[in-house]
């Protein structure tokens, strides 16, 4: 007589989250998120498990040698992982195609970018959501373009244009509003400020005309598909912290978003197991006065990039000095607020946690724009016409406490130097890591101008870590290296101003000129 089936056998079992089937790591299966991901910060998701599966490998993994293992084709959950298309301008429409869900999860490429990229930008679903919501082919391009970025060989400039031109002529979609997202870093990198301009203004568009913006529309997805929400919510904050980099750090820079920024929620802290939990930056806000509630590193980091937004907002008006001591009280509380865990940046796993590191990159980029212009500094700044990515703003603004101000400006410069100390490997930062290096070298320039008749200090080795950066990240984003040999130029100007050769004996990357 046959044996009767165990009950168990068709009952859906969670062995292992996908972050630790991919690392082929022991994996708790607590379903609100295992104790690795929440140590490392990362995105804990379980799909059933498939144990005892039959069958070929894949053709993706006999095509592609460099094939990116841990994340099995049936594993992706196809049916929680719709993509989204506008097709009247307003209202999203599901489709699949599973062919060519299959046809992109296994590219090394994009891969690279998710390990790479993605840490610092990440605006996308998670890369096994990505894969399996039949993303449009100009996408999938541009996502290897920029993987390309992190291997010895750049694309070359024409790929990009093509790239722009598949984009422009796209239809209205979240997926088009993501590619000039992207598009708009990958020119900035690049050193094409026009270009990037551009794509973040029609990236800014796209979003207003789906409606991005308007918290029901994510609130309405998060129902059946809680991380396409969640990607719709990165992206819109993702759009304004990219406007708000852009008009800081490009010569000539502007925001293009001008109108209130809306109460939308938040990106989640994803390990609350709370699908509910996103709040507005209204709520934390009240929040942090009323309670010592934690967020997630992303909302930090949206809250600090709102915050230089309104630094440069105050330039552009003839503002009372209430409402600067209000914003350099706006700024200390935030560092105040900070919870400790998130300054350390440093992770489990010696990485930097780029939410955290660009979180506090962006308020010290926020002390130097609010009181650089009432220092002392303003008649040492160095010519830094030449170099692209040059603020903060060098029109003077009188005040009483000079000193005050300077030493404010200084300290977030040194801060911006210990923040890339933290660790040797660049290769996850963004292209505006390098600007904000670039503006905190000119502060340790003009200190150093400032103390001519004096031995060199503190300064001078922050400013050889500031360009030693930028040099490694030079071998990815054109815009790193572009500034470091720029920013030597103007080193040895002051060298030879100062009369002496004692900046070059103690900075010897200095002896060679681009």
């Amino acid at each position: 007589m046959d044996q009767p089936t165990p009950a168990s056998s068709n009952k859906t079992t969670y062995t292992a989250c996908l972050n630790c089937r991919e690392k082929h790591v022991k994996c708790d299966g607590n379903l609100d998120g295992c104790n690795r991901c929440i140590s490392l910060n990362l995105f804990c998701h379980y799909v059933p498990s498939r144990r005892g599966r039959k069958g070929q490998p894949s053709d993706q993994t006999l095509l592609y040698p460099y094939h990116i293992s841990g994340i099995e084709d049936n594993d992706l959950s196809m049916e929680m992982c719709l993509p989204l298309t506008a097709t009247d301008g307003t209202s999203p429409s599901y489709q699949v195609d599973h062919q060519s869900a299959l046809s992109t999860a296994d590219r090394y490429l994009i891969g690279i970018y998710y390990a790479h990229f993605h840490q610092a930008h990440p605006a996308l679903p998670p890369r096994y959501v990505w894969a399996a919501s039949s993303p449009p082919k100009y996408l999938v391009d541009l996502m290897e373009c920029i993987g390309l970025h992190y291997l010895s060989s750049l694309p070359p400039s024409d790929r990009i244009r093509e790239l722009r031109v598949a984009v422009d002529g796209a239809e209205l979609s979240i997926e088009k509003t993501q590619a000039y997202l992207l598009l708009s870093v990958l020119l900035h990198g690049r050193e094409i400020p026009d270009g990037a301009r551009e794509c973040i203004g029609h990236a800014i568009e796209c979003s207003l005309q789906l409606g991005l913006h308007i918290p029901d529309f994510s609130n309405g997805i998060e129902t059946q598909n809680p991380a396409i929400a969640e990607s719709i919510r990165r992206t819109w904050w993702e759009i304004l912290v990219i406007d708000t980099l852009l008009a800081a750090v490009q010569r000539g820079g502007t925001l293009q978003f001008r109108k209130e920024v809306p109460d939308m929620p938040l990106p989640r802290d994803e390990h609350s197991g709370d699908p509910t939990s996103s709040v507005t930056m209204k709520d934390m806000n009240r929040l942090g006065i009323l309670t010592e509630h934690e967020h997630s590193p992303l909302a930090y980091r949206i809250e600090a990039a709102l915050i230089l937004r309104q630094c440069l907002i105050v330039h552009e008006t003839h503002p009372s000095q209430e409402s600067l001591d209000m914003l350099d009280a706006t700024i200390s509380a935030w560092f105040h607020r900070w919870p400790s865990k998130r300054k350390a940046i440093i992770q489990f796993n010696g990485e930097v946690n780029q939410m955290d590191f660009q979180a506090a990159m962006i308020m010290q980029l926020s002390t130097i724009y609010l009181h650089f212009p009432r220092s002392f500094l303003l008649t040492f700044l160095p010519n830094t016409c030449q170099v692209f990515c040059s603020g903060p703003p060098s029109f003077p603004s009188p005040t009483e406490r000079p000193q005050i101000h300077t030493a404010k400006v200084v300290s977030a410069a040194v801060e911006l130097s210990k923040l890339v100390s933290l660790s040797t490997s660049v290769i996850n930062h963004s292209p505006f890591t390098g600007c904000s290096l670039v503006v905190s070298s000119i502060v340790q320039m003009a200190v150093l101008s400032s103390q001519a008749q004096q031995p060199f200090g503190k300064h001078h080795s922050f400013l050889a870590v500031n360009i030693g950066v930028l040099h490694s990240m030079g071998a990815t984003w054109t815009i790193a290296a572009t500034a470091m040999g720029r920013l030597r130029v103007i080193a040895y100007e002051i060298e030879t101003a100062c009369g002496g050769n004692e900046m070059l004996d103690n900075m010897p990357f200095l002896s060679i000129l681009p």
